[in-house]
């Protein structure tokens, strides 16, 4: 012990000794008795200060420095074009702060571009979040987003991981064994282009002279005509479990009367291709000659959606030879795309372990004695009998307000408040977007049935303190919900019906309308469960192309006698539903419960694929019914009466109630750019839940 403690007192007074010069030389590097780094060093490193203090000193200095080497592979079904580039971004500032235009670009290691490395020098106090993506370059240099990885919680870097050998990323897979995890790959959102979809999706498209047969089999090839190749054309065709969208062949798709093919084209805002259509015979060889082509202008492409008849013209003789009867759609980004970011996405977030939810049409339905569907009032019953989300309609007056209502139009009158109106003849039909929100607060309302005409005027208030208010405004019921009620938005557009006729009429521009509903959304309604829907299909497109923070799902009456046929295919059977959910990357489906009649096992065709599948109908106002669907894990039933037949008697509280899936829906209102953070939110670790369904 005596020579224990005589070497320690050699060694401390050497060290005294030489303190003062190790001071000196160090350059004031010494604070408090801990050395960390000089004026110089800290300068040099000033860039990884996150906390950025007005005077910079080594206190103030609370990151670890670190080099990272980011390696990554690419799956062998995943081949990039010439102006891809893979790059990786983050949650910190050396890494791009989740900003597109920020990423890092990694380098590729062999010349088939599938290994990617970057080095970087990193300074970080805690973990770091990160995700690689897929851009390419347009015409003026800016980033376009292609794919990017969108687990549910990104790639995460522990501080600690400096002294561990950097291992190799597989892109699009990351935590496989944890809800929200696996292979995830996303399309990224509309910024600085714009998309066109033509689309064929009816059950005759083509008069053309020369076939053998109506239902002959055609090969089909699109290709621009501009004398720069810029634009990016992809194609789907439906089939079961094969509907992705996927780059178009040499040899075009195959094509044949009842076939559901879609091609969709994206290019930069500031520019306007003309295309040739180009119609072949099936077994076609290298040089066998077409049947006909037919030629799209940028000037046919007018506003958000039309229908064009193009004339096809033969291939020698130049004469018209038939006629294609082709609509489309086009899809431009938010005016505020740019305030999305790469943090997280909620496009498909939905964990299949949850359990079956008890959603409220309309709030407690129609035809309840107390409470007026689509109201703020009948919303809030709904948790009070322990629902779990709401169903609600949305549509825009002529000035661009969304407000709920089930209907296009109402019954009103032109009389005055004070005259009373006996005969149904005295009413006339006006539609929500042909009035103004000022008008239609100031209007009369009737609703009116084979049997009876009842007057709900003094229900058509502005009073915002008024829950049985009529027509309110999609930002107060945001408002006045909690946000433990989740909700399903269902946008109302009219449909083209199999007959030919309208469903109603709509003026209003397409993109604007769906515009104007998720900002709204994202002003006021982020923070919560909620999933965009429609029984339009290309509003769930343009709904998913314009945004990443909700999710969106096809509503579909599928096959039913209830109702006559729309006749867009996509929404014609629950199978073509679900290839249009697969093909435009939604959440899922909302069918109806007649679809399932019999052959309940229907709906596990959904489910395989990982997509919510939602059912509806009035026959589910059966106990027995209910718990049927809940037997083969429907993810929800929207059903009226929720106070009658629902959950209330047996079910604890809703599920939705819980403070840890409220701060995960919190990240909505992040990924919108409504918020830079989540108020409460602790950092994100990976689950480890196990995943209920392989």
């Amino acid at each position: 012990m005596y020579r224990v403690l005589k070497s320690i007192s050699i060694l401390y007074r050497i060290a005294l000794l030489l303190w003062p010069l190790f001071c000196k030389a160090a350059d004031s590097t010494i604070l408090n008795g801990s050395s960390v780094f000089g004026q110089a060093q800290l300068q040099a490193l000033k860039i990884f200060d996150s906390d950025r203090p007005a005077q910079l000193t080594a206190r103030s200095f609370l990151c670890l420095p670190f080099f990272r080497v980011f390696n990554l592979e690419l799956r062998p079904d995943l081949q990039l074009a010439v102006d891809e580039f893979i790059a990786v971004s983050g949650d910190h500032p050396a890494l791009g702060a989740w900003n597109v235009a920020k990423a890092l670009t990694l380098r590729a290691q062999n010349k088939q571009r599938s290994k990617w490395y970057l080095r970087r020098w990193i300074c970080a106090s805690h973990r770091v979040y990160y995700r690689y993506l897929i851009y390419t370059l347009n015409a003026a240099g800016q980033r376009v987003l292609r794919r990017w990885e969108a687990q549910q919680v990104a790639r995460m870097l522990q501080t600690y991981e400096i002294y561990r050998p950097p291992g190799v990323d597989v892109f699009g897979e990351a935590y496989p064994r944890s809800v929200g995890g696996g292979h995830s790959l996303e399309r990224g959102w509309l910024q600085r282009e714009y998309v066109i979809e033509l689309k064929f999706v009816w059950q005759q498209h083509f008069l053309l002279a020369g076939l053998t047969s109506p239902q002959q089999k055609l090969r089909l090839k699109l290709r621009p005509l501009g004398v720069l190749d810029n634009a990016l054309i992809e194609v789907s065709r439906y089939a079961y479990n094969r509907s992705s969208f996927r780059p178009q062949g040499r040899q075009g798709v195959k094509y044949a009367p009842g076939a559901i093919v879609i091609f969709r084209i994206s290019q930069a805002l500031d520019v306007s291709n003309a295309f040739g259509l180009t119609i072949y015979e099936p077994d076609a060889g290298a040089v066998q000659m077409p049947l006909g082509e037919a030629y799209i202008l940028p000037e046919q492409l007018r506003g958000s959606r039309g229908i064009l008849k193009l004339a096809i013209q033969g291939q020698l003789t130049q004469q018209v030879i038939g006629q294609l009867t082709l609509p489309y759609l086009v899809v431009r980004p938010m005016p505020n795309a740019a305030s999305s970011n790469l943090r997280v996405s909620f496009q498909r977030y939905w964990p299949n372990n949850w359990p079956t939810l008890d959603v409220g049409n309309r709030g407690l339905g129609i035809g309840h004695q107390a409470l007026v569907e689509n109201t703020i009032e009948s919303f809030l019953a709904v948790p009070r009998a322990k629902g779990d989300m709401v169903h609600l309609d949305v549509q825009l007056t002529r000035d661009y307000v969304p407000v709920v209502w089930r209907g296009f139009g109402f019954y009103t009158t032109r009389r005055a408040n004070a005259q009373r109106v006996e005969d149904p003849f005295d009413l006339r039909y006006v539609l929500v977007r042909e009035l103004s929100y000022a008008e239609l607060k100031a209007s009369r309302v009737f609703l009116l049935t084979s049997w009876s005409m009842q007057e709900y005027t003094h229900l058509n208030v502005r009073n915002v303190s008024q829950p049985q208010r009529l027509f309110p405004k999609l930002s107060e019921v945001y408002e006045a919900l909690p946000k433990s009620l989740g909700l399903i938005v269902a946008v109302k557009w009219p449909q083209l019906m199999a007959s030919g006729d309208l469903e109603s009429t709509q003026s209003l521009n397409k993109n604007v309308f769906v515009d104007r509903i998720i900002e709204v959304t994202a002003h006021y309604g982020c923070g919560r469960p909620l999933i965009f829907a429609s029984f339009d299909a290309d509003i769930c497109t343009m709904m998913r192309l314009k945004q990443t923070a909700f999710p969106v799902m096809l509503m579909t009456t599928g096959r039913t006698d209830i109702w006559d046929k729309y006749m867009d295919l996509r929404t014609q059977s629950f199978l073509q539903a679900i290839n249009f959910a697969e093909s435009a990357e939604l959440l899922g489906t909302a069918a109806h419960v007649n679809n399932f009649q019999q052959r309940q096992k229907l709906l596990e065709l959904g489910l395989d694929l990982m997509q919510v599948v939602f059912v509806w109908g009035s026959a589910l106002q059966d106990v027995q019914q209910l718990e049927l669907f809940r037997a083969i894990d429907a993810t929800g039933l929207i059903y009226d009466h929720i106070d009658r037949v629902g959950p209330g008697e047996w079910k604890r509280a809703p599920f939705f109630r819980a403070p840890q899936l409220l701060e995960v829906f919190g990240g909505q209102c992040v990924a919108i750019g409504n918020s830079s953070t989540v108020p409460g939110a602790k950092p994100t670790k990976p689950t480890v839940w196990p995943k209920m369904r392989k």
